[in-house]
Formats: structure tokens, C-alpha cells, sequence
């Protein structure tokens, strides 16, 4: 049997709950719901019963494969602006047909919808919005080498977060004490996952090809993440998350410790992921990033819902308890099978 990385004496601990502070999560999901529905995701019932609740859509990545200036005006044209570009070019002197300059930014479902001939909906799934083929691809109809997505799957990106945490912070009446819940099945957060490529056998002398990571955190909260005996248990067992406390600071950046393993270079000790579950002392929203969905969901007051999905830095509907967030669920873009 394969041994698991130790913790290193220096990684941090995180403040962690007794998985009990999330009983009430999950005894309010709705029983007997159908699985990937909104009332088996977030608490919508007793003690905490919710007026409203709203699905905020992941942004979406693009990516333009042949970038010029002429590229630069037809996607602004669409809305779109490149959050940067790459030069993959070895010969500079190469016609403007051969060019490998790509461009990547975001955008939303909205203007992918658009882009298709398609519908944004309260039960808008991403392979039927954006039409999907067989490759899993998502291609411009009006822009050649212009592609979309997918959308990130259990997190929303950090400007959204930052967008969405503003929101929820002030509507509630605990604002410095929530209570956040992660999947534990990151490799990052347990340490193993290998990091290949030509950067480890520079940073070792030609020694390796790849590295093992430690875990990121101390031992008590590996042992809660190892052992599974202090984590929430969501579901019967379908879902399980370890409960930590934040004034605040993780859920408006969520960007935790990763450990970096003693002969990489320390370029990056941090990694990125917004929390699964979220709800304020006081409970007067919730919060759940299922890691399957590619959109966030947030029960709360009418009036929070009605700031939500009229943010600029957001993308939200109103859904309703019933509603399927499944692949297929999507009667109203829904093709068929694809290729």
C-alpha cells in the first residue's frame, strides 16, 4: 500500500468546527428530492426557511487560437475583451495565415447564448446552451478559432466571488461570523498529487521528472480530512465537508495555503477554491457550490435574491426548489445526442 504524505511541522491549521454546527443543513434539504435538484443542493426549509433563491452562473473562459488586430475588433464587437495573450510563434517572419497568437478572457452564458442562437434559463445547461459537439467543444458560430468554456465545476472565479461575498456580507446581521464548508477531495488539500514537467528537473538537477506534494495543512485538520470523523455528512453520504470558521476573509478571497514541495521554487503557495457550503451564525443565507454544477446557488431573503440578480458583477436567475441542474435537464436548448 501506497503511504501518504506527512504533513510538513510548518503547514497551518485551519479553524475547524464540529461537523454538528452543519446538522441543520442537513436536515433542511428537502427529503426525497430528486438528486441534482436546487432542494437537495441548499437549504431551502425549516429552521431557516428561505423566501427566494438564486443560481449564479460560472463565468465562462474563451479562448481565440488566431489573434490579430482584425480578431481584436470583431470579438470587441461581441463583447468580449482579452484578459491577456500569448505569442507561441518560432518564426517571426511566418505570413498572417500561420500566426500562433491566442487570446483567453471571460465572459458569460448571456453572450455565449447569443453567440449560439440559444436561451439563458433558470434551467440553462451549458452542453445544450453552447452546443457542445462531440470533442466537448464549444465553438463560435460567427468567429473562426473563437471557442467557450467550459465553465469551472465547484468554484466560482475570484472576481465573482469577490462580487458575490460583497452582497452576502451585508445582508447579514453576523457578517464576521460564517461558517464555510469545503469537499475534501482536492489532492492539494491531502498532499500526493504529482507535479510533472520540464520545471522539476530544472528546479532538481535532472533528479526528477516529478514530485509528490505534501499536504497543505497541519496534522489535526489532516486527520479530520484523512479519517472523515470531522466532517459534515451531507446526504446520507453523498456529499461530505470539512467545516471551517471565517471572519469574512476566506469567503470574499478564497485563496488557502498550499504546501510547496522543498525543491520546487516557493512561485506559488496558494490555491484557489471558493467554498462548497456558506451560511452567516444567524443563517440568513446559505450558500452551496455543489462540486458538480457549474453555477453557485444562494437561498435567502426576496430582497437579497433581488440584488443579487441585478449585480453587475454577477450572472443570476431566480430558480425554484424543483429545479433540475442536471445535464440533461435542459428542455429548452436540449439537441439530442451529440456526433
Amino acid at each position: 500500500m501506497r503511504r501518504r504524505p506527512r504533513p510538513r511541522p510548518e503547514a497551518p491549521e485551519l479553524r475547524l468546527l464540529d461537523p454538528a454546527e452543519g446538522a441543520w443543513v442537513a436536515g433542511t434539504l428537502e427529503a426525497g428530492a430528486r438528486l441534482g435538484s436546487v432542494a437537495s443542493t441548499v437549504p431551502v426549509g425549516n429552521p431557516a426557511p428561505y423566501e427566494a433563491i438564486a443560481r449564479i452562473f460560472h463565468p465562462v473562459p474563451w479562448h481565440h487560437r488566431r489573434w490579430d488586430d482584425g480578431a481584436a475588433s470583431r470579438v470587441r464587437g461581441l463583447g468580449l475583451m482579452p484578459g491577456e495573450t500569448a505569442d507561441f510563434r518560432r518564426d517571426t517572419s511566418a505570413d498572417a495565415d500561420l500566426r500562433t497568437v491566442h487570446a483567453y478572457g471571460w465572459t458569460d452564458w448571456g453572450t455565449v447564448a447569443r453567440d449560439q442562437g440559444t436561451e439563458l434559463h433558470a434551467a440553462a445547461q451549458w452542453a445544450d446552451l453552447a452546443r457542445v459537439d462531440q470533442d466537448e467543444a464549444s465553438r463560435s458560430a460567427v468567429e473562426a478559432a473563437l471557442e467557450f468554456g467550459p465553465p469551472e465545476q465547484g468554484a466560482l472565479a475570484p472576481s465573482a466571488m469577490a462580487a458575490l461575498a460583497e452582497v452576502l456580507l451585508q445582508h447579514t446581521g453576523t457578517p464576521d461570523r460564517l461558517v464555510l464548508g469545503l469537499w475534501p477531495g482536492r489532492g492539494w488539500m491531502d498532499g500526493g498529487s504529482a507535479v510533472f514537467g520540464p520545471s522539476v528537473g530544472e528546479a532538481t538537477g535532472g533528479r526528477h521528472s516529478s514530485l509528490e506534494m505534501p499536504p497543505a495543512f497541519g496534522p489535526a485538520t489532516l486527520r479530520a480530512l484523512r479519517t472523515g470523523s470531522g466532517l459534515l455528512d451531507v446526504g446520507g453520504g453523498y456529499r461530505e465537508y470539512l467545516l471551517v470558521a471565517d471572519d469574512g476573509a476566506r469567503l470574499r478571497r478564497p485563496f488557502w495555503p498550499r504546501a510547496v514541495h522543498p525543491l520546487l521554487p516557493e512561485h506559488d503557495r496558494t490555491e484557489y477554491q471558493s467554498a462548497n457550503l456558506a451560511w452567516p451564525r444567524d443563517r440568513a443565507w446559505a450558500l452551496a457550490s455543489e462540486i458538480d454544477f457549474d453555477s453557485t446557488l444562494v437561498a435567502g431573503s426576496a430582497d437579497l435574491i433581488r440584488v443579487l440578480c441585478a449585480d453587475p458583477g454577477l450572472e443570476a436567475v431566480t430558480v425554484r426548489p424543483e429545479t433540475d441542474l442536471t445535464w440533461f435537464a435542459d428542455t429548452v436548448n436540449h439537441r439530442g445526442p451529440v456526433g
